[in-house]
């Protein structure tokens, strides 16, 4: 797949994890009366699971067995730091209003922020190096000794992709 159709698909699924969080956000802050700190948390949680999986098998086309370690933690991890940035915003900001919607751009703005550098991880990092094992066409990925693309030194090239 081209990184442009990726990096659409990439977009569309963020949309819904936007509109996923953010509605969670406003419900959790608007209807039941949690702080914004709490809100921001719970959102983050729950619509962080259905994009992981949207970025793994619509975004990367990645259908192989989950990789805990090398693939789930990081992209959890990377994830993370959008939540401490946006926790943040979002302490701030509730700390000075009690608008909502100044809470819903905190968040918004703080997560957006994160949102390129996220992309070139799972695509450099995790789901990217899934799909593209083994594909003689990939450039600058690191194949095992004797693969398709190894010198018959047993040596690689690191290039740029």
């Amino acid at each position: 797949m081209d990184n442009w159709r990726r990096l659409l698909r990439y977009c569309g699924t963020s949309v819904v994890g936007v509109v996923c969080g953010q509605t969670i956000l406003r419900v959790g802050y608007d209807l039941f009366g949690w702080s914004g700190l709490v809100s921001n948390l719970v959102a983050f949680v729950i619509a962080n699971i259905p994009v992981y999986f949207l970025y793994q098998r619509w975004v990367w086309e990645s259908s192989g067995p989950t990789q805990w370690a090398r693939v789930v933690l990081p992209f959890w991890l990377v994830s993370l730091a959008g939540l401490a940035l946006s926790s943040l915003a979002v302490g701030l900001v509730d700390s000075a209003t009690d608008n909502g919607w100044f809470i819903t751009a905190a968040s918004v703005g703080a997560f957006g922020t994160v949102w390129l550098v996220k992309y070139a991880v799972c695509d450099r990092y995790l789901f990217g190096v899934l799909t593209d094992q083994g594909s003689p066409a990939v450039q600058g990925r690191v194949r095992p000794v004797g693969s398709p693309g190894a010198a018959e030194d047993g040596t690689q090239s690191a290039g740029v992709r």
